[in-house]
């Protein structure tokens, strides 16, 4: 009965994509590669703050808009080059004096300063989260490669320091931490293995979210997503600390699981 559902369902949202798509009057800004040869580097800083700092006018404001964008960040950027790829009429606006959120730049005594990201996940082969870069940027943002044990993990100071290094790759971290932590290995792996899972399913939520609502109502009814997803599961339902503590009692690779919380701005306990 269950598999007979899922095959309905699965029907119905192929059915409703395809006639959206059908009926779809703006171009896809996706059909084609937009990827160019790289373009010079501009070092001059008025020629860049020509492009990042357009003060606001209402002289400047186009007629017959589609769209209206408050917010510059990564997030803004990137919704508004999609939807002008797709032959939208866009105005984005940013309160501070120049476009970018954090990832804009700024200069100090000749010295340039990034704001915010200090490394991104995912852009040494062509990815998913890559391939839109490339879209909308034309192929034109480079990426440097990490250090093969890219970060640290650091418990206490000087002489009584334990560090842990974080390498590239699953596997190669989850090798050292083995080596380190040789009686935690079942923690480990249970680790990393939730961390797969829950990778996997951040595509189930994408769909989701392309999916109108009244499907995802029927769906989320159905609970098939409590079968073929583990977004039902400790690892979405616990936050990470309490998850971390059910895998093992040792505080140092607790510390270990969790030492990257900064990045995402949420207290594990949260």
């Amino acid at each position: 009965m269950w598999f007979l559902l899922l095959v309905i369902l699965l029907f119905i949202s192929f059915a409703v994509l395809y006639l959206w798509k059908k009926d779809a009057k703006a171009p896809n800004p996706f059909r084609n590669d937009a990827r160019v040869p790289r373009k010079p580097y501009i070092h001059d800083q008025k020629k860049r703050d020509a492009v990042l700092k357009q003060g606001f006018s209402k002289d400047k404001i186009p007629a017959n808009l589609d769209a209206i964008l408050i917010g510059s960040g990564i997030g803004g950027l990137t919704t508004a080059a999609i939807m002008a790829k797709a032959g939208k009429r866009v105005l984005m606006l940013e309160q501070h004096d120049q476009a970018g959120g954090c990832c804009h730049t700024f200069i100090d005594k000749n010295y340039e300063f990034d704001v915010g990201i200090h490394y991104i996940g995912e852009m040494g082969c062509q990815t998913l989260n890559k391939t839109i870069v490339d879209q909308i940027s034309e192929g034109q943002v480079e990426w440097a490669p990490l250090d093969h044990e890219f970060d640290v993990c650091q418990i206490g100071y000087e002489k009584e320091a334990r560090v842990y290094p974080v390498s590239t790759g699953t596997q190669e971290w989850m090798k050292q931490l083995k080596k380190r932590f040789p009686e935690e290995t079942k923690a480990i792996e249970k680790y990393f293995s939730m961390m797969k899972k829950t990778k996997a399913s951040t595509t189930i939520h994408g769909a989701l979210k392309l999916l109108p609502l009244w499907i995802v109502k029927l769906i989320l009814t159905s609970r098939i997503l409590h079968l073929i997803t583990n977004l039902y599961k400790p690892e979405y339902t616990q936050c990470v600390l309490e998850l971390v503590k059910g895998l093992t009692s040792n505080k140092d690779l607790q510390t270990v699981f969790l030492y990257s919380w900064g990045d995402y701005g949420t207290q594990p306990s949260k």
